[in-house]
């Protein structure tokens, strides 16, 4: 199967009320790891890369490993998204270099601004045939404090993505609900009630950034609110760390790194279908 757009796998997700996890690589193994999770548990994927692994392997590199595990599991429907894209130039050159999905997050910006770099992506995307998700309000570091990360004044509120979405026309919005990016030292006070409302108000697929940390519970109540997309990106990186680690003391004659890199795809492919199946999207690839 080609690579789909978040339109072609969200619609589902949001009319069968299940969402869709959307895994942070840090390279080809990893990748690779989460596709064929996916096609062993009949899933739709999304595969998203930070702008700092862009820049250490290049987009057109990234783009060649998504498109030959796209034939090679072919019945996975899989979006490339470039996650939390800061630089248009390189969203651009994502576009150009055949992804299918991007993020402009100017969500720092005035929302004037926000608005102005999105609309310049979207001309880009729309024709291309690539999606595009933004984001309004703050969604912080897990490293910045609680009391502001949950300020009623750096959350997103359903009046402002309106003016967003309308100006823009996104297809996926990330608002900012107390959701942290990065491990939590806390328990998140997550706005459930502020996430349904937005979601009833705009037509844009609803986006959960800062997912590693919260509990079944949470995603649950997530996705009965709204959410179609739910970001893992910590956990993943911490899985192949720690099997780093432990392969380090378990093995340390050890010279071939394939023996290594099985255990680490291992890891990562249970933590991944553990994440698929609170989200509800394990069997719904078809």
């Amino acid at each position: 199967m080609p690579l789909v757009t978040l339109k072609d796998i969200l619609g589902n997700a949001r009319e069968r009320e299940y969402a869709v996890g959307a895994f942070n690589i840090f390279d080809q193994l990893c990748m690779k790891a989460v596709v064929k999770t996916a096609a062993e548990t009949g899933s739709p994927l999304i595969v998203q890369v930070l702008p700092p692994v862009v820049s250490q392997f290049g987009s057109k590199s990234i783009a060649y490993w998504a498109r030959a595990l796209s034939e090679e599991y072919p019945d996975v429907p899989m979006v490339l998204h470039l996650d939390h894209g800061t630089d248009v130039e390189m969203i651009l050159n994502c576009i150009r270099n055949g992804w299918n999905s991007v993020m402009i997050d100017a969500s720092t910006e005035p929302l004037e601004s926000n608005v102005r770099k999105t609309q310049k992506v979207i001309a880009a995307a729309r024709e291309a045939g690539v999606s595009v998700e933004g984001e309004v309000g703050c969604i912080f570091s897990v490293d910045e404090k609680q009391g502001v990360r949950e300020d009623d004044a750096h959350l997103a509120r359903a009046d402002v993505c309106r003016a967003y979405c309308d100006d823009t026309g996104v297809d996926a919005l990330a608002p900012a609900i107390g959701t942290a990016h990065g491990l939590y030292k806390d328990k998140p006070n997550l706005d459930c009630k502020r996430l349904k409302d937005i979601a009833e108000t705009v037509e844009a697929f609803m986006v959960i950034h800062g997912g590693t940390g919260l509990t079944p519970n949470d995603f649950q109540e997530l996705v009965r609110c709204g959410a179609n997309k739910i970001n893992i990106a910590t956990q993943i990186y911490m899985e192949y760390m720690k099997s780093l680690r432990d392969f380090a003391k378990t093995s340390p004659e050890c010279n071939n790194p394939g023996d290594f890199f099985s255990v680490a795809e291992d890891r990562i492919s249970e933590t991944v279908k553990g994440f698929m199946e609170i989200f509800g999207c394990i069997g719904r690839a078809a």
